[in-house]
């Protein structure tokens, strides 16, 4: 079935939420309706894609994406102080036009060096604006004032300063207008939603300088349902509270990358375990998934999958399970690349390595947080520090410690791997396996916690100048521990398979149009693959522009929510979506938070047809006295025809 966009028949009203990891029954109506596209997207054509521009932008279209976002490189078009030659932003507006797309320019991408660091150059930035919207005058609509201004990555090279981009948002915003009366400008996209650094811009007088707020509220570890609807909330209260709660929210990045392990880490573990007295290739390797707790290590955080590619299988438990896991059947348990932990389970981690269980962590200082749940279910997530891992007699190191300040000097400060270790060597009996240099620089290990018995064997070492410092190890117990533990606190990057990241677009567009927010762009279309960190990965497309799978579920999203503004519904395990297309049919979508489940759900109406979040049929039971029963997980399914949706079996 086609739909396409039309102008929303009205506004809602937000009913209510609930903050928390997890919300109960609660129901989120948008506040605004925009008429046009909804849908972005950001994509680097203005350098290393513009080769492909015309083609890119042919599959955004045919995906029901409307605009695109590209920093237009300064440094490039005013080669010569004065001069300018925008020829090649001609070409990319033209290809736009021709594909019915249209650009949102990001200033600057690429500051000449007769205006570095930018915001010391307030008027000379102020000036190029001005000259890129007098000349674009009627062709780009919208501009966006620094990218992330509140990043150090993005912000010339200096330390943010909230004062600081207020004074150059107050030179550029009347410079942008002057030179194109029509334009929209764009508050800088803030790294997250920091309310701290966008409330003292606005004591410092901004409010009449942007047409449009603008954020990057990047979730990574975790689901987007119950964290951000409450900051899109708290932003829109922030933002009345200045009189500009009128002004429109947009999201201009937001996503997840389907990055993979860092290569060598999969060869030390093997390594470690086989030192271990453990073969994996004759293992099924147990791993923990746990929906109350947020917990997991098939997704999230970490990828037993990639951590244990040679495993002779996988078994997922709860903690629950861990009280009761056999050392002798499962004699590997993957925890994963996690800093919280449910204290309330410690007794049983150690009951399973005292029986002789290797525990596998890949990412983060062990056991940092306590993962409690409350009387209402919801999950809370408390500060306790470093007594916990030392119960296991492991030490970790932070780069902020009385004898590590050599540390943070040393890493790298190039934007993408910044606070990385530059060089590395592996440690005894893992001489062979060649260290991969992108781990982060802040954690360590250390022996210092070792108890009778007890040896830490090193993996490898990190490398700054004349010291090495472990950065991960095997610690094989002895006393009245039978098991080892093996850690890389220096987590390698985050792991998320194509599946999942397809499965999150759909979820992160329907929370934000939901709370009102009135344009959401996906980071990014097409993925580099320069290497296998999370920037290299974003991409809904492949490097060869091949469409990954969510590609396919922007292209399902886009066709059956168009500019619709969904009313939501927290269930806590479940989540349901209601709207109306624009031929007037019903639509609900429905999803459960990660592992599958039957439901059974009561309805008005008929059911049409149902699809997934890939654009597939999907198969279901009408029972007898009307209800419908179907089977879900993380991805959402598209129900046609149906209305007044009630979920029970969860």
């Amino acid at each position: 079935m086609q739909f396409v966009f039309h102008r929303a028949r009205a506004a809602g009203a937000l009913l209510c939420f609930l903050w928390g990891i997890v919300c109960f029954a609660s129901e989120n109506e948008g506040a605004r309706a925009d008429p046009d596209n909804p849908y972005g997207v950001c994509s680097h054509l203005s350098r290393w894609e513009f080769p492909k521009a015309d083609e890119s932008m042919k599959m955004m279209n045919a995906a029901g994406i409307g605009y695109f976002r590209t920093g237009f490189t300064w440094a490039d078009t005013e080669k010569k102080r004065g001069i300018f030659d925008f020829s090649k932003w001609e070409k990319l507006v033209e290809l736009g036009a021709s594909n019915k797309m249209e650009v949102l320019a990001i200033m600057p991408s690429g500051v000449p060096k007769y205006a570095q660091p930018f915001p010391r150059h307030i008027d000379e930035y102020a000036a190029a604006c001005a000259k890129f919207a007098e000349h674009f005058k009627g062709r780009i609509k919208y501009w966006e004032v620094v990218n992330e201004p509140n990043h150090i990555s993005f912000w010339g090279g200096l330390q943010p300063n909230p004062h600081e981009y207020a004074q150059l948002l107050k030179k550029a915003y009347p410079a942008l207008k002057k030179a194109d009366p029509s334009a929209k400008v764009l508050y800088g996209g803030l790294a997250g939603v920091p309310l701290d650094f966008l409330e003292t811009t606005l004591k410092d007088g901004v409010a009449d300088c942007f047409d449009i707020m603008n954020i990057h509220p990047y979730h990574w570890l975790g689901f987007q349902e119950g964290v951000l609807i409450p900051k899109i909330e708290a932003l829109r209260a922030l933002m009345k509270k200045y009189g500009v709660g009128d002004k429109p929210i947009w999201i201009t990045e937001t996503g997840y990358s389907s990055s993979g392990i860092n290569p060598c880490t999969p060869k030390y573990i093997e390594r470690a375990l086989k030192m271990s007295g453990v073969d994996v290739s004759k293992t099924v390797v147990a791993h923990i998934g746990d929906e109350r707790y947020e917990f997991y290590t098939d997704a999230f955080n970490g990828s037993v999958k990639h951590v244990f590619p040679k495993a002779m299988g996988f078994e997922r438990i709860n903690f629950d399970g861990l009280k009761t896991l056999s050392p002798k059947k499962r004699p590997v348990l993957y925890i994963g690349n996690n800093e919280g932990f449910p204290y309330s389970y410690l007794d049983a981690l150690a009951d399973y390595i005292r029986g002789g269980g290797v525990v596998v962590s890949t990412g983060g200082y062990l056991f940092y947080f306590d993962l409690r749940l409350g009387a209402d279910g919801k999950l809370e997530r408390k500060v306790v520090g470093t007594s916990s891992v030392k119960r296991f007699r492991i030490a970790i190191r932070t780069w902020n410690q009385k004898g590590l300040e050599f540390v943070k000097p040393m890493l790298s400060q190039k934007p993408g791997y910044r606070d990385t270790v530059k060089e590395y060597v592996s440690g005894a009996g893992f001489e062979d396996i060649e260290p991969d240099g992108y781990f982060q620089g802040r954690f360590f290990v250390s022996d210092a916690a070792l108890g009778d018995g007890d040896k830490m064997i090193p993996m490898f070492y990190g490398v700054f100048g004349d010291k090495k410092i472990p950065m991960g190890a095997l610690y094989k117990y002895g006393g009245d521990m039978k098991g080892a533990f093996i850690t890389i606190p220096a987590s390698g990057g985050v792991v998320l398979s194509e599946e999942i990241q397809a499965m999150m677009i759909p979820r992160e567009f329907i929370l934000a149009r939901s709370a009102g927010v009135e344009r959401v762009f996906k980071y990014c279309f097409r993925s580099s693959e320069r290497d296998y960190t999370r920037e290299s990965h974003f991409g809904i497309v492949r490097k060869n522009l091949s469409p990954k799978p969510a590609y396919f579920a922007y292209k399902t999203l886009t066709g059956m929510l168009g500019s619709e503004i969904p009313k939501y519904k927290n269930l806590g395990k479940v989540n349901i979506a209601t709207w109306k297309n624009s031929d007037g049919t019903p639509v609900c979508a429905v999803w459960a938070k990660m592992y599958e489940k039957t439901v059974e759900i009561s309805f008005k109406g008929d059911v049409k047809s149902i699809v997934d979040y890939l654009g597939n049929n999907v198969s279901y039971t009408v029972l007898t006295d009307g209800r419908l029963r179907l089977r879900l997980d993380g991805g959402v399914r598209y129900i046609l025809g149906i209305e007044d949706a009630n979920v029970s079996g969860i």
